[in-house]
């Protein structure tokens, strides 16, 4: 009898009933990452759970609590590194997305870009596309 204990005692019998345990958290994130779909999987975790935040799905989606450490404009952009080979076509693509590309690299298969984080799915269904990840910001260091 699962989710039951029965324990015998001198006494008489007494039944136990304990409710099942919750999932534990670290296995609520493997299976949303195996019901990711191949779009989803080329995405970095962190953008996909800003996605799911703005279309309302955290609790469906089981998104952890707290931030992320994607910092999403006032357009609802997020400074993204997709990696890619870069071809006219995607360029073309992340523009008409309503990104704005801030560098190309052919060499490096890069393209970085301030994209709607609701759209970086649909980017990331492009065959070229190979990951899309958060972008490292800027730092400017002082001299003293």
């Amino acid at each position: 009898m699962r989710g039951c204990v029965i324990a015998l005692f001198s006494l008489g019998v007494v039944l136990l009933s304990f409710s099942a345990p919750a999932r534990p958290s670290h296995v609520q994130a493997v299976a949303e990452k195996d019901a990711r779909t191949p779009a989803q999987q080329k995405i970095e975790s962190r953008l996909l759970y800003e996605i799911y935040r703005t279309r309302g799905q955290s609790d469906a989606k089981q998104v952890p609590p707290g931030p992320t450490g994607v910092r999403i404009d006032k357009h609802g952009r997020a400074l993204v590194d997709i990696r890619a080979v870069v071809t006219p076509a995607l360029i073309a693509r992340v523009k008409k997305s309503g990104g704005t590309i801030l560098s190309t690299s052919v060499e490096h298969h890069s393209i970085l870009a301030h994209v709607p984080v609701l759209q970086l799915e649909r980017l990331a269904g492009d065959r070229s596309v190979r990951a899309i990840s958060v972008a490292s910001e800027p730092v400017t260091v002082r001299q003293r």
